[in-house]
């Protein structure tokens, strides 16, 4: 369970970053400081009841949620921000670009390459695994680098290739035993290492990108009450202390621990001491009298290892790594019969449509935000709140993204303003969930 220290050194890595993030989802500068101690005063309230596996994921996706209701577009194509970064024309370049793409791509390229969190906490905000949020974070600089220099659209479309293992590639360093297989691919496919090349460019890029920090005054008052906080609901890291008395009550040894260890070893000094004198003078009497003393145990054998040097070995060249090289097939498989393997593949593995609501109760006419998970791409949805008379109520639809990600707003209205469950149904036409929300 989290501590309270260590709740708030979160707090204070990353409060200019999720402030930063809340700014451009729209709000302005008072509404972003209100979100950003909104959320972190529920990360405290969550890390009290759960078991926070990932609380800096956690904060992000809570501030999100926070903030795309205070801005209150609910359209993530419209371009948000206004400008933050105007005092510089290459920033002013670069947050036009990131405010062009989508709001789920550019969730994932602030968290990943502005501000560096690790896949997992990517994934816990868009509410994916780490290998799925890093197949989002390499689509979405493959769509950012043409926004911001022009030219083509990049896209790996009907290419089976990993996606997520070239945006790992992209971000250097030795790459994992899973991703060596897209290396080398890399090096010999050249859509894919033009791919890779635009990803590496991506996030220097977007590296680079200046946040938007909290005010000095409001942020030191924000991590006052968070401490606050966080020092009443959580427990705290207590220094380890020894007990004076239990050492003080202890009976109190004649002779010290260390004492007898000295005197054990000089005894044994001076006896091997003896024993060289003897031998070296040679006494035919004592030696007799060793000889023929009966022992009761056997004088143990000492061996003495003597460390023999490793012969140095002259410095080698290393070998050139070895290349095998593989024919091409040679029957050419039809484009018709690839995409089709591909989009079996991909349909064998696609994720069940999942859907969250926030808040999960409430009052009657409550605002509730709906989003959802893997729904047919770029598909009409539709939520319906449904009554407990007349069955459906308030109706809203939405369009799904590329990755089948939608988001949207409910109000939870019954003409019988009759506490109990409700349910919030979704459907695209070829899936259908449903989630429920407690009226109060």
């Amino acid at each position: 369970m989290l501590t309270a220290d260590d709740l708030l050194a979160v707090v204070r890595v990353h409060a200019d970053r999720v402030h930063d993030a809340v700014r451009r989802l729209g709000c302005g500068p008072e509404d972003a400081v209100a979100v950003v101690e909104r959320s972190a005063l529920d990360l405290v309230e969550a890390a009290r009841t759960e078991d926070l596996a990932d609380p800096v994921g956690w904060w992000f996706a809570r501030a999100r949620v926070l903030a795309r209701q205070v801005a209150g577009t609910g359209d993530d194509d419209l371009p948000v921000g206004g400008g933050v970064l105007g005092g510089d024309a290459n920033q002013a370049r670069l947050a036009e670009a990131l405010e062009a793409r989508p709001e789920r791509e550019r969730a994932a390229l602030l968290l990943r390459d502005s501000y560096d969190l690790p896949a997992a906490s990517v994934g816990t905000v868009l509410n994916l695994d780490a290998n799925s949020a890093m197949e989002v974070v390499g689509a979405a600089r493959l769509a950012f680098l043409p926004a911001l220099l022009g030219g083509p659209s990049l896209s790996l479309a009907g290419h089976v290739v990993d996606l997520a293992s070239l945006a790992r590639l992209a971000e250097g360093g030795q790459p994992a035993a899973r991703d060596a297989t897209t290396r080398r691919h890399a090096q010999s496919c050249e859509r894919c290492a033009n791919a890779l090349d635009a990803m590496e460019r991506a996030r220097r890029l977007l590296s680079g990108l200046t946040v938007v920090a909290l005010p000095d005054a409001e942020r030191d008052g924000l991590l006052g009450r968070v401490d606050a906080h966080a020092q009443q609901a959580l427990a705290s890291a207590v220094p380890f202390e020894e007990d004076d008395e239990e050492w003080e009550d202890e009976a109190r040894r004649p002779y010290s621990v260390s004492l007898i260890t000295l005197g054990l070893i000089v005894a044994v000094g001076l006896g091997i001491g003896g024993g060289v004198l003897a031998s070296q003078a040679r006494n035919a009497s004592v030696e007799a009298q060793v000889k023929n003393f009966p022992l009761v145990t056997q004088a143990p054998v000492i061996v003495v290892p003597v460390m023999t040097p490793s012969p140095t070995v002259p410095p080698a060249v290393s070998p050139p790594p070895r290349v095998t090289y593989l024919p091409p097939s040679q029957t050419p498989v039809s484009t018709a019969t690839a995409t089709a393997t591909a989009t079996a593949t991909a349909t064998a593995t696609q994720n069940q449509p999942v859907v969250t609501i926030d808040p999960t109760s409430g009052p009657n006419d409550t605002q509730i935000t709906v989003t959802g998970n893997f729904w047919t791409p770029n598909a009409t949805i539709t939520v319906t709140y449904v009554t407990q008379i007349n069955g459906a109520g308030d109706t809203v639809t939405a369009t799904s993204d590329a990755f089948g990600f939608f988001s949207t707003t409910l109000r939870a209205h019954d003409p019988q303003p009759i506490p109990g469950p409700r349910q919030v149904a979704v459907t695209d036409g070829a899936n259908n969930s449903s989630v429920t929300f407690t009226q109060t």
